[in-house]
Protein backbone atom coordinates (compact mmCIF):
# COMPACT_ATOMS: atom_id res chain seq x y z
CA UNK A 1 0.00 0.00 0.00
CA UNK A 2 1.54 3.32 -1.13
CA UNK A 3 1.85 6.75 0.79
CA UNK A 4 -0.65 8.19 -1.37
CA UNK A 5 -3.40 6.00 -0.38
CA UNK A 6 -2.12 6.00 2.91
CA UNK A 7 -2.85 9.42 3.03
CA UNK A 8 -5.63 8.94 1.31
CA UNK A 9 -7.59 6.28 3.56
CA UNK A 10 -6.51 8.80 6.69
CA UNK A 11 -8.57 11.81 5.55
CA UNK A 12 -11.69 8.84 4.53
CA UNK A 13 -11.02 8.84 8.12
CA UNK A 14 -11.29 11.96 9.28
CA UNK A 15 -14.21 13.06 7.12
CA UNK A 16 -16.39 9.58 8.11
CA UNK A 17 -15.89 11.00 12.20
CA UNK A 18 -16.43 14.42 10.86
CA UNK A 19 -19.58 13.14 9.29
CA UNK A 20 -20.23 11.01 12.34
CA UNK A 21 -20.06 13.83 14.90
CA UNK A 22 -22.09 15.95 12.36
CA UNK A 23 -25.04 13.82 12.48
CA UNK A 24 -24.64 13.34 15.99
CA UNK A 25 -24.96 16.86 16.46
CA UNK A 26 -27.46 17.10 13.75
CA UNK A 27 -29.54 14.82 15.50
CA UNK A 28 -29.18 16.15 19.22
CA UNK A 29 -30.14 19.55 17.82
CA UNK A 30 -32.97 18.54 16.05
CA UNK A 31 -34.11 16.64 19.84
CA UNK A 32 -33.12 19.72 21.28
CA UNK A 33 -35.95 22.18 19.46
CA UNK A 34 -38.10 19.11 20.05
CA UNK A 35 -37.89 19.42 23.51
CA UNK A 36 -37.78 22.71 23.69
CA UNK A 37 -40.86 23.12 21.72
CA UNK A 38 -42.46 20.31 24.17
CA UNK A 39 -41.61 22.51 27.55
CA UNK A 40 -42.70 25.46 25.58
CA UNK A 41 -46.41 23.77 25.20
CA UNK A 42 -46.24 22.29 28.93
CA UNK A 43 -45.40 26.24 29.80
CA UNK A 44 -47.83 27.39 27.66
CA UNK A 45 -50.82 24.74 28.96
CA UNK A 46 -50.02 25.29 33.11
CA UNK A 47 -50.22 29.08 32.44
CA UNK A 48 -53.20 29.21 30.63
CA UNK A 49 -55.12 27.09 33.49
CA UNK A 50 -56.24 28.55 36.84
CA UNK A 51 -54.02 27.16 39.89
CA UNK A 52 -56.55 24.77 40.53
CA UNK A 53 -56.67 23.46 36.94
CA UNK A 54 -53.08 23.57 36.71
CA UNK A 55 -52.39 21.38 39.33
CA UNK A 56 -53.38 18.26 37.51
CA UNK A 57 -51.08 19.52 34.88
CA UNK A 58 -48.22 20.02 36.99
CA UNK A 59 -48.92 16.29 37.70
CA UNK A 60 -49.20 14.71 34.38
CA UNK A 61 -45.52 16.93 33.99
CA UNK A 62 -44.05 15.38 36.80
CA UNK A 63 -44.87 11.88 35.67
CA UNK A 64 -43.36 12.70 32.60
CA UNK A 65 -39.86 13.68 34.32
CA UNK A 66 -40.93 17.35 33.84
CA UNK A 67 -40.94 20.06 36.72
CA UNK A 68 -42.18 23.01 36.62
CA UNK A 69 -40.29 25.26 39.21
CA UNK A 70 -42.12 29.31 40.21
CA UNK A 71 -39.75 31.47 41.48
CA UNK A 72 -41.66 34.93 43.09
CA UNK A 73 -39.78 35.03 46.42
CA UNK A 74 -36.70 33.47 48.24
CA UNK A 75 -35.49 30.26 46.18
CA UNK A 76 -36.45 26.99 47.74
CA UNK A 77 -34.33 24.04 46.56
CA UNK A 78 -31.78 23.73 44.00
CA UNK A 79 -33.75 24.18 40.67
CA UNK A 80 -35.19 27.60 42.23
CA UNK A 81 -31.64 28.73 43.25
CA UNK A 82 -30.44 28.35 39.60
CA UNK A 83 -33.43 29.61 38.01
CA UNK A 84 -32.93 32.77 39.92
CA UNK A 85 -29.49 33.40 38.74
CA UNK A 86 -30.58 32.42 35.47
CA UNK A 87 -32.68 34.94 35.83
CA UNK A 88 -30.42 37.15 36.96
CA UNK A 89 -27.67 37.09 35.13
CA UNK A 90 -30.24 37.31 31.93
CA UNK A 91 -32.63 40.04 31.61
CA UNK A 92 -34.51 38.53 28.66
CA UNK A 93 -34.42 35.45 29.57
CA UNK A 94 -38.34 34.94 29.52
CA UNK A 95 -39.83 32.30 26.84
CA UNK A 96 -36.00 31.41 26.55
CA UNK A 97 -35.40 27.66 26.77
CA UNK A 98 -31.16 26.56 27.85
CA UNK A 99 -29.15 23.69 29.12
CA UNK A 100 -27.93 23.24 32.60
CA UNK A 101 -26.59 20.70 34.74
CA UNK A 102 -28.67 19.49 37.68
CA UNK A 103 -27.55 16.92 39.74
CA UNK A 104 -24.66 15.90 37.43
CA UNK A 105 -27.09 15.30 34.62
CA UNK A 106 -27.97 17.72 31.59
CA UNK A 107 -30.93 19.45 32.32
CA UNK A 108 -32.80 21.59 29.34
CA UNK A 109 -35.15 24.33 31.08
CA UNK A 110 -37.77 26.71 29.29
CA UNK A 111 -38.15 29.89 31.33
CA UNK A 112 -41.38 31.74 31.48
CA UNK A 113 -42.69 35.17 32.84
CA UNK A 114 -45.87 35.33 34.19
CA UNK A 115 -46.38 38.82 35.83
CA UNK A 116 -43.17 39.54 38.43
CA UNK A 117 -43.12 35.30 38.79
CA UNK A 118 -40.66 33.06 37.09
CA UNK A 119 -41.58 29.41 35.96
CA UNK A 120 -38.96 27.16 35.01
CA UNK A 121 -40.01 24.10 33.21
CA UNK A 122 -37.45 21.37 33.26
CA UNK A 123 -36.51 17.89 32.02
CA UNK A 124 -33.83 15.82 31.38
CA UNK A 125 -31.45 16.76 28.11
CA UNK A 126 -32.50 14.83 25.54
CA UNK A 127 -29.91 13.21 23.30
CA UNK A 128 -29.93 10.03 20.48
CA UNK A 129 -28.34 7.70 23.50
CA UNK A 130 -30.81 7.90 26.22
CA UNK A 131 -34.09 8.75 24.04
CA UNK A 132 -33.01 5.52 21.65
CA UNK A 133 -29.95 3.58 22.78
CA UNK A 134 -30.91 0.72 21.06
CA UNK A 135 -31.31 2.80 17.86
CA UNK A 136 -28.47 4.55 18.78
CA UNK A 137 -26.10 1.82 18.72
CA UNK A 138 -27.40 0.27 15.76
CA UNK A 139 -26.58 3.63 13.89
CA UNK A 140 -23.37 3.73 15.43
CA UNK A 141 -22.65 -0.20 14.02
CA UNK A 142 -24.08 0.69 10.31
CA UNK A 143 -22.35 3.84 10.13
CA UNK A 144 -19.03 2.88 11.05
CA UNK A 145 -19.66 -0.86 9.15
CA UNK A 146 -20.49 1.33 6.07
CA UNK A 147 -17.25 3.03 6.60
CA UNK A 148 -15.35 0.29 7.26
CA UNK A 149 -17.02 -1.70 4.37
CA UNK A 150 -16.10 1.63 1.58
CA UNK A 151 -12.42 1.59 3.36
CA UNK A 152 -12.29 -2.26 2.57
CA UNK A 153 -13.79 -2.06 -1.15
CA UNK A 154 -11.32 1.17 -1.74
CA UNK A 155 -8.53 -0.92 -0.46
CA UNK A 156 -9.57 -3.69 -2.29
CA UNK A 157 -9.96 -2.20 -5.88
CA UNK A 158 -6.49 0.01 -4.83
CA UNK A 159 -4.59 -3.40 -4.65
CA UNK A 160 -6.68 -4.22 -8.25
CA UNK A 161 -4.96 -1.06 -9.46
CA UNK A 162 -1.56 -1.18 -8.41
CA UNK A 163 -1.75 -5.06 -8.97
CA UNK A 164 -2.59 -4.35 -12.89
CA UNK A 165 -0.56 -1.11 -13.10
CA UNK A 166 2.35 -2.58 -11.80
CA UNK A 167 1.99 -5.83 -13.84
CA UNK A 168 1.48 -3.38 -16.60
CA UNK A 169 4.62 -1.93 -15.56
CA UNK A 170 6.39 -4.70 -15.79
CA UNK A 171 5.19 -5.49 -19.25
CA UNK A 172 6.80 -2.45 -20.19
CA UNK A 173 10.00 -3.04 -18.65
CA UNK A 174 10.71 -6.62 -20.37
CA UNK A 175 9.62 -5.00 -23.81
CA UNK A 176 12.15 -2.34 -22.81
CA UNK A 177 14.27 -5.54 -22.29
CA UNK A 178 13.26 -7.45 -25.32
CA UNK A 179 12.05 -9.97 -22.64
CA UNK A 180 8.36 -12.13 -23.61
CA UNK A 181 5.48 -10.90 -21.86
CA UNK A 182 3.41 -12.01 -18.85
CA UNK A 183 0.39 -12.76 -19.83
CA UNK A 184 -2.56 -10.45 -18.08
CA UNK A 185 -6.27 -11.52 -18.21
CA UNK A 186 -8.62 -8.82 -18.28
CA UNK A 187 -12.48 -9.18 -18.35
CA UNK A 188 -14.68 -7.44 -20.34
CA UNK A 189 -15.86 -4.97 -17.96
CA UNK A 190 -11.92 -3.90 -16.74
CA UNK A 191 -11.44 -0.56 -16.80
CA UNK A 192 -7.51 -1.50 -17.85
CA UNK A 193 -8.79 -3.86 -20.78
CA UNK A 194 -8.33 -0.82 -23.57
CA UNK A 195 -4.62 -0.53 -21.87
CA UNK A 196 -4.03 -3.98 -21.88
CA UNK A 197 -4.63 -3.73 -25.28
CA UNK A 198 -2.69 -1.46 -25.95
CA UNK A 199 0.46 -2.56 -24.17
CA UNK A 200 -0.36 -5.84 -26.36
CA UNK A 201 -0.39 -3.72 -29.60
CA UNK A 202 2.67 -1.57 -28.66
CA UNK A 203 4.35 -4.70 -28.50
CA UNK A 204 3.62 -6.02 -31.68
CA UNK A 205 5.01 -2.58 -32.86
CA UNK A 206 8.39 -2.62 -30.66
CA UNK A 207 8.86 -6.65 -31.74
CA UNK A 208 8.61 -5.59 -35.62
CA UNK A 209 10.42 -2.42 -35.63
CA UNK A 210 13.54 -4.45 -33.50
CA UNK A 211 13.34 -6.68 -36.27
CA UNK A 212 13.42 -4.08 -38.56
CA UNK A 213 16.48 -2.18 -36.85
CA UNK A 214 18.31 -5.95 -36.59
CA UNK A 215 17.76 -6.40 -39.89
CA UNK A 216 18.78 -2.75 -41.20
CA UNK A 217 21.63 -3.23 -38.43
CA UNK A 218 22.65 -6.42 -39.75
CA UNK A 219 23.08 -5.26 -43.76
CA UNK A 220 24.81 -2.26 -42.19
CA UNK A 221 27.37 -4.74 -40.22
CA UNK A 222 28.19 -6.34 -43.50
CA UNK A 223 27.96 -3.52 -45.55
CA UNK A 224 30.49 -2.10 -43.30
CA UNK A 225 32.42 -5.49 -42.95
CA UNK A 226 32.85 -5.68 -46.60
CA UNK A 227 34.11 -2.19 -47.69
CA UNK A 228 37.49 -2.24 -48.80
CA UNK A 229 37.97 1.73 -47.30
CA UNK A 230 38.93 1.68 -43.48
CA UNK A 231 35.94 2.70 -41.41
CA UNK A 232 36.79 4.51 -37.72
CA UNK A 233 34.12 6.89 -36.27
CA UNK A 234 35.65 8.82 -33.31
CA UNK A 235 33.45 9.98 -30.40
CA UNK A 236 33.89 13.54 -28.92
CA UNK A 237 35.79 11.98 -25.89
CA UNK A 238 37.86 10.50 -28.40
CA UNK A 239 36.88 6.87 -27.85
CA UNK A 240 36.35 4.70 -30.81
CA UNK A 241 33.26 3.45 -31.15
CA UNK A 242 32.89 1.46 -34.86
CA UNK A 243 35.54 0.17 -37.34
CA UNK A 244 35.55 -2.26 -39.52
CA UNK A 245 38.15 -4.94 -40.57
CA UNK A 246 39.73 -3.08 -43.15
CA UNK A 247 40.79 -0.68 -41.02
CA UNK A 248 42.90 -3.62 -38.95
CA UNK A 249 44.91 -4.44 -42.79
CA UNK A 250 45.55 -0.45 -42.52
CA UNK A 251 46.46 0.19 -38.77
CA UNK A 252 48.55 -3.26 -38.61
CA UNK A 253 46.62 -5.16 -35.71
CA UNK A 254 42.98 -5.82 -34.69
CA UNK A 255 41.11 -3.38 -33.70
CA UNK A 256 39.46 -4.06 -30.25
CA UNK A 257 36.18 -3.86 -30.27
CA UNK A 258 35.39 -2.18 -26.81
CA UNK A 259 35.93 1.58 -26.83
CA UNK A 260 39.30 2.87 -26.43
CA UNK A 261 40.82 6.01 -27.66
CA UNK A 262 41.30 6.11 -31.09
CA UNK A 263 45.20 6.94 -30.27
CA UNK A 264 45.86 3.06 -29.65
CA UNK A 265 45.23 2.27 -33.41
CA UNK A 266 46.23 5.77 -35.19
CA UNK A 267 49.98 6.17 -34.63
CA UNK A 268 50.71 8.29 -38.00
CA UNK A 269 51.14 11.95 -37.06
CA UNK A 270 49.39 13.32 -39.44
CA UNK A 271 46.17 11.30 -39.66
CA UNK A 272 46.18 12.40 -36.21
CA UNK A 273 46.59 15.87 -36.46
CA UNK A 274 44.03 15.55 -39.08
CA UNK A 275 41.74 14.36 -36.59
CA UNK A 276 42.48 16.70 -34.05
CA UNK A 277 41.76 19.47 -36.44
CA UNK A 278 38.53 18.17 -37.32
CA UNK A 279 37.59 18.15 -33.87
CA UNK A 280 38.83 21.27 -33.08
CA UNK A 281 37.65 23.31 -36.30
CA UNK A 282 34.60 20.95 -37.14
CA UNK A 283 35.55 21.02 -40.69
CA UNK A 284 36.18 18.11 -43.10
CA UNK A 285 40.35 17.69 -44.17
CA UNK A 286 41.10 15.69 -47.30
CA UNK A 287 44.44 14.71 -47.59
CA UNK A 288 47.12 11.28 -49.61
CA UNK A 289 49.21 10.09 -46.46
CA UNK A 290 51.52 7.07 -46.02
CA UNK A 291 51.04 5.02 -42.68
CA UNK A 292 53.80 4.51 -40.50
CA UNK A 293 52.51 0.84 -39.50
CA UNK A 294 51.96 -0.52 -42.65
CA UNK A 295 53.72 1.48 -44.65
CA UNK A 296 50.65 1.29 -47.35
CA UNK A 297 49.46 5.01 -49.33
CA UNK A 298 45.73 5.82 -48.62
CA UNK A 299 43.85 8.73 -49.36
CA UNK A 300 42.52 9.75 -46.21
CA UNK A 301 39.14 11.83 -45.79
CA UNK A 302 38.26 12.52 -42.26
CA UNK A 303 34.66 14.48 -41.99
CA UNK A 304 33.00 15.94 -38.78
CA UNK A 305 29.37 14.98 -38.32
CA UNK A 306 28.34 17.53 -36.42
CA UNK A 307 24.52 17.09 -36.23
CA UNK A 308 23.87 17.45 -33.03
CA UNK A 309 25.96 19.47 -30.46
CA UNK A 310 26.24 16.81 -27.64
CA UNK A 311 26.98 14.05 -29.85
CA UNK A 312 29.92 15.68 -31.68
CA UNK A 313 31.65 12.80 -33.50
CA UNK A 314 34.70 12.41 -36.21
CA UNK A 315 34.23 9.68 -39.27
CA UNK A 316 37.71 8.53 -40.99
CA UNK A 317 37.62 7.08 -44.37
CA UNK A 318 40.96 5.37 -45.79
CA UNK A 319 41.35 4.30 -49.21
CA UNK A 320 44.23 2.15 -49.99
CA UNK A 321 45.61 3.89 -53.23
CA UNK A 322 49.07 1.28 -53.05
CA UNK A 323 48.20 -0.26 -55.61
CA UNK A 324 47.45 2.48 -58.15
CA UNK A 325 50.28 4.49 -56.83
CA UNK A 326 52.38 1.00 -58.12
CA UNK A 327 50.57 0.90 -61.57
CA UNK A 328 51.54 4.37 -62.14
CA UNK A 329 54.75 4.09 -61.49
CA UNK A 330 54.80 1.08 -63.68
CA UNK A 331 53.13 3.34 -66.09
CA UNK A 332 55.83 5.48 -66.22
CA UNK A 333 58.45 2.91 -65.87
CA UNK A 334 56.96 1.13 -69.00
CA UNK A 335 56.67 4.54 -70.75
CA UNK A 336 60.54 5.05 -70.04
CA UNK A 337 61.47 1.69 -70.81
CA UNK A 338 59.49 1.56 -74.10
CA UNK A 339 61.17 4.81 -74.97
CA UNK A 340 64.56 3.21 -74.67
CA UNK A 341 63.86 0.11 -76.01
CA UNK A 342 62.86 1.72 -79.15
CA UNK A 343 65.37 4.22 -79.09
CA UNK A 344 68.21 1.91 -79.20
CA UNK A 345 67.75 -0.22 -82.58
CA UNK A 346 66.18 3.29 -84.43
CA UNK A 347 69.32 4.98 -82.88
CA UNK A 348 71.37 2.21 -84.72
CA UNK A 349 69.12 2.08 -87.80
CA UNK A 350 69.25 5.85 -88.22
CA UNK A 351 73.19 5.61 -87.69
CA UNK A 352 74.23 2.94 -90.11
CA UNK A 353 71.69 4.28 -92.64
CA UNK A 354 72.99 7.77 -92.33
CA UNK A 355 76.71 6.06 -92.28
CA UNK A 356 76.32 4.45 -95.96
CA UNK A 357 74.69 7.58 -97.56
CA UNK A 358 77.31 9.22 -96.20
CA UNK A 359 79.83 7.17 -98.21
CA UNK A 360 80.07 4.10 -96.35
CA UNK A 361 78.48 2.36 -98.96
CA UNK A 362 81.06 2.41 -101.60
CA UNK A 363 83.13 0.03 -99.53
CA UNK A 364 81.88 -3.11 -100.13
CA UNK A 365 82.91 -5.00 -96.94
CA UNK A 366 81.64 -1.82 -94.58
CA UNK A 367 77.96 -1.73 -96.44
CA UNK A 368 77.62 -5.70 -95.90
CA UNK A 369 78.71 -4.72 -92.38
CA UNK A 370 76.45 -2.40 -91.71
CA UNK A 371 73.26 -3.65 -93.31
CA UNK A 372 73.64 -6.83 -91.70
CA UNK A 373 73.68 -4.22 -88.31
CA UNK A 374 70.49 -2.50 -89.74
CA UNK A 375 69.21 -6.01 -90.49
CA UNK A 376 69.10 -7.35 -86.67
CA UNK A 377 68.47 -4.15 -85.40
CA UNK A 378 65.12 -4.17 -87.51
CA UNK A 379 64.54 -7.92 -86.51
CA UNK A 380 64.89 -6.48 -82.68
CA UNK A 381 62.67 -3.93 -83.32
CA UNK A 382 60.03 -6.00 -84.83
CA UNK A 383 60.11 -8.52 -82.04
CA UNK A 384 59.76 -5.98 -79.84
CA UNK A 385 56.32 -4.06 -81.27
CA UNK A 386 55.00 -7.96 -81.32
CA UNK A 387 56.08 -8.27 -77.81
CA UNK A 388 53.96 -5.06 -77.04
CA UNK A 389 51.26 -5.80 -79.23
CA UNK A 390 50.95 -9.30 -77.77
CA UNK A 391 50.53 -7.72 -74.24
CA UNK A 392 48.47 -4.32 -74.57
CA UNK A 393 45.67 -7.00 -77.27
CA UNK A 394 42.63 -7.86 -74.80
CA UNK A 395 41.83 -11.26 -74.78
CA UNK A 396 38.03 -10.87 -76.71
CA UNK A 397 36.84 -14.27 -77.19
CA UNK A 398 37.63 -17.41 -75.47
CA UNK A 399 40.93 -18.89 -76.91
CA UNK A 400 40.50 -22.23 -79.21
CA UNK A 401 41.11 -24.85 -77.87
CA UNK A 402 43.18 -27.97 -79.44
CA UNK A 403 44.75 -30.85 -78.52
CA UNK A 404 48.47 -30.41 -77.71
CA UNK A 405 51.60 -32.58 -78.22
CA UNK A 406 53.37 -30.87 -75.00
CA UNK A 407 56.51 -33.42 -75.94
CA UNK A 408 56.54 -32.62 -79.40
CA UNK A 409 56.46 -28.89 -78.59
CA UNK A 410 58.89 -29.21 -76.39
CA UNK A 411 61.29 -30.52 -78.57
CA UNK A 412 60.68 -28.39 -81.85
CA UNK A 413 61.25 -25.31 -79.08
CA UNK A 414 64.80 -26.37 -78.45
CA UNK A 415 65.92 -27.19 -82.43
CA UNK A 416 66.59 -23.16 -82.99
CA UNK A 417 67.94 -23.25 -79.68
CA UNK A 418 70.99 -25.97 -80.70
CA UNK A 419 73.80 -23.39 -81.34
CA UNK A 420 73.51 -21.48 -78.26
CA UNK A 421 72.93 -24.87 -76.47
CA UNK A 422 76.20 -26.10 -78.11
CA UNK A 423 77.82 -22.25 -77.38
CA UNK A 424 77.14 -22.85 -73.79
CA UNK A 425 78.07 -26.71 -73.22
CA UNK A 426 74.90 -27.08 -71.81
CA UNK A 427 73.19 -30.41 -70.39
CA UNK A 428 69.60 -30.66 -71.57
CA UNK A 429 67.24 -32.74 -69.61
CA UNK A 430 63.80 -33.97 -70.75
CA UNK A 431 61.11 -35.65 -68.03
CA UNK A 432 58.14 -36.08 -69.51
CA UNK A 433 56.67 -38.69 -71.11
CA UNK A 434 57.51 -39.44 -75.13
CA UNK A 435 54.24 -38.33 -75.81
CA UNK A 436 52.39 -36.20 -73.91
CA UNK A 437 48.73 -34.46 -75.37
CA UNK A 438 46.54 -32.18 -73.56
CA UNK A 439 43.92 -29.96 -74.68
CA UNK A 440 44.19 -26.21 -74.88
CA UNK A 441 45.57 -22.82 -76.60
CA UNK A 442 48.75 -24.23 -79.05
CA UNK A 443 49.23 -20.71 -79.99
CA UNK A 444 49.48 -19.40 -76.36
CA UNK A 445 50.92 -22.67 -74.65
CA UNK A 446 53.57 -22.02 -77.49
CA UNK A 447 54.67 -18.97 -75.64
CA UNK A 448 54.89 -20.04 -72.64
CA UNK A 449 56.99 -23.07 -73.57
CA UNK A 450 59.05 -21.03 -75.78
CA UNK A 451 60.02 -18.20 -73.59
CA UNK A 452 60.79 -20.32 -70.55
CA UNK A 453 62.64 -22.49 -72.69
CA UNK A 454 64.58 -19.29 -73.91
CA UNK A 455 65.14 -17.87 -70.50
CA UNK A 456 66.58 -20.56 -69.58
CA UNK A 457 69.16 -20.75 -72.29
CA UNK A 458 70.27 -17.65 -72.89
CA UNK A 459 70.52 -16.78 -68.81
CA UNK A 460 72.59 -20.36 -67.86
CA UNK A 461 76.48 -20.26 -67.51
CA UNK A 462 78.77 -22.34 -69.11
CA UNK A 463 78.31 -26.09 -68.68
CA UNK A 464 75.24 -25.60 -67.14
CA UNK A 465 71.84 -27.96 -66.99
CA UNK A 466 68.18 -27.17 -68.45
CA UNK A 467 65.89 -29.83 -66.82
CA UNK A 468 62.33 -29.93 -68.25
CA UNK A 469 59.43 -31.06 -66.47
CA UNK A 470 55.97 -32.09 -67.32
CA UNK A 471 53.70 -34.00 -65.02
CA UNK A 472 50.18 -34.63 -65.75
CA UNK A 473 47.11 -35.45 -63.62
CA UNK A 474 42.99 -35.92 -64.01
CA UNK A 475 42.39 -32.48 -64.17
CA UNK A 476 45.95 -30.64 -64.08
CA UNK A 477 49.02 -30.14 -65.83
CA UNK A 478 52.47 -29.00 -63.90
CA UNK A 479 55.35 -27.66 -66.13
CA UNK A 480 58.61 -26.83 -64.45
CA UNK A 481 61.59 -25.51 -66.19
CA UNK A 482 64.53 -25.56 -64.17
CA UNK A 483 67.85 -24.14 -65.11
CA UNK A 484 71.32 -23.78 -63.15
CA UNK A 485 71.98 -20.19 -63.91
CA UNK A 486 72.31 -16.36 -62.80
CA UNK A 487 69.59 -16.91 -60.60
CA UNK A 488 67.56 -13.64 -59.41
CA UNK A 489 68.00 -11.66 -56.42
CA UNK A 490 65.58 -12.27 -53.42
CA UNK A 491 64.61 -8.69 -53.85
CA UNK A 492 63.77 -8.44 -57.25
CA UNK A 493 61.51 -12.14 -56.88
CA UNK A 494 58.64 -10.19 -57.11
CA UNK A 495 58.78 -8.72 -60.32
CA UNK A 496 60.32 -10.49 -62.57
CA UNK A 497 56.67 -10.68 -64.31
CA UNK A 498 56.55 -6.86 -64.55
CA UNK A 499 56.83 -5.40 -67.99
CA UNK A 500 60.51 -4.40 -69.07
CA UNK A 501 62.10 -5.75 -65.89
CA UNK A 502 65.04 -6.84 -66.03
CA UNK A 503 67.60 -8.58 -63.78
CA UNK A 504 70.35 -8.06 -65.24
CA UNK A 505 69.76 -5.63 -68.20
CA UNK A 506 73.02 -5.08 -69.36
CA UNK A 507 73.35 -8.96 -70.03
CA UNK A 508 69.77 -9.43 -71.34
CA UNK A 509 70.03 -6.67 -74.00
CA UNK A 510 73.48 -8.36 -75.58
CA UNK A 511 71.23 -11.63 -75.79
CA UNK A 512 68.95 -9.86 -77.10
CA UNK A 513 65.73 -9.72 -74.90
CA UNK A 514 63.04 -7.11 -74.58
CA UNK A 515 62.76 -7.51 -71.14
CA UNK A 516 58.48 -9.06 -72.36
CA UNK A 517 58.96 -12.51 -72.26
CA UNK A 518 57.94 -12.96 -68.44
CA UNK A 519 55.40 -10.34 -68.23
CA UNK A 520 54.18 -12.33 -71.79
CA UNK A 521 54.29 -15.52 -69.91
CA UNK A 522 52.49 -14.33 -66.96
CA UNK A 523 49.80 -12.49 -68.91
CA UNK A 524 49.56 -15.60 -71.02
CA UNK A 525 48.97 -18.36 -68.04
CA UNK A 526 46.25 -15.56 -66.73
CA UNK A 527 44.46 -16.16 -69.98
CA UNK A 528 44.87 -19.84 -70.03
CA UNK A 529 43.32 -19.99 -65.92
CA UNK A 530 46.77 -21.15 -64.59
CA UNK A 531 49.67 -20.06 -62.19
CA UNK A 532 52.93 -19.44 -62.64
CA UNK A 533 55.33 -19.58 -59.53
CA UNK A 534 59.29 -18.69 -59.18
CA UNK A 535 61.93 -20.18 -56.68
CA UNK A 536 65.47 -18.51 -57.16
CA UNK A 537 68.65 -18.06 -56.05
CA UNK A 538 71.49 -15.70 -57.24
CA UNK A 539 74.49 -17.64 -58.56
CA UNK A 540 72.23 -21.04 -58.51
CA UNK A 541 69.69 -21.01 -60.86
CA UNK A 542 66.00 -20.78 -61.01
CA UNK A 543 63.16 -22.66 -61.51
CA UNK A 544 59.94 -21.33 -63.20
CA UNK A 545 56.45 -23.72 -62.40
CA UNK A 546 53.56 -23.17 -64.42
CA UNK A 547 50.54 -25.05 -63.28
CA UNK A 548 46.79 -25.74 -66.01
CA UNK A 549 44.09 -26.48 -65.30
CA UNK A 550 43.32 -29.22 -68.43
CA UNK A 551 40.33 -28.99 -70.91
CA UNK A 552 38.31 -31.90 -72.09
CA UNK A 553 38.58 -31.81 -75.73
CA UNK A 554 39.17 -34.40 -79.02
CA UNK A 555 40.08 -31.87 -81.86
CA UNK A 556 43.17 -32.60 -84.07
CA UNK A 557 46.77 -32.85 -82.42
CA UNK A 558 48.57 -29.58 -82.72
CA UNK A 559 52.25 -29.26 -81.85
CA UNK A 560 53.77 -26.14 -83.05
Amino acid sequence: MNKRFKRRVWWLSLLALAGFFCLWFGANRLLYQQQTAHLRGVYQTYRALGAEEAAPVGTLATDNDVVITAQHGTPQGTRQKMLKNLVDRERTIANHATTLTVNGQATQVFVGQRGQTFYGVWQRRASLATVAPRAFAAFVIAYWGIVAGLLWLAARQQRYWQGHLAAMAANLRRMQHNEPLEPLILTPDSPFLALGNAVDALDGSVSHLRQKVALRQASFDRLIDHLPLGVLLIDKHRNVILSNPALSTFVGHTVADTRHNYLDDVKTYALAKMIEHTFRNGKSHHKEITLVATQKEVDANVMALNTDPTREQVLVLLYDVTYLRQVEQMQLDFVGNVSHELKTPVTAISGFAETLLAGAKDDPATAEKFIGIIASESQRLTQLINDILTLSRPQATQPKLTAVDLTALVDSTLQPLAQPIKEKQLQVQRDMPDSLVITTSAPKLSQVVRNLVNNAVYYNRVGGWVTITAVKSADLLTFTVRDTGIGIAEADVPRVFERFYRVDKARSRHNGGTGLGLAIVAETVQQLGGEITVHSQLGVGSTFTVTLPLEEAEPEIAAD
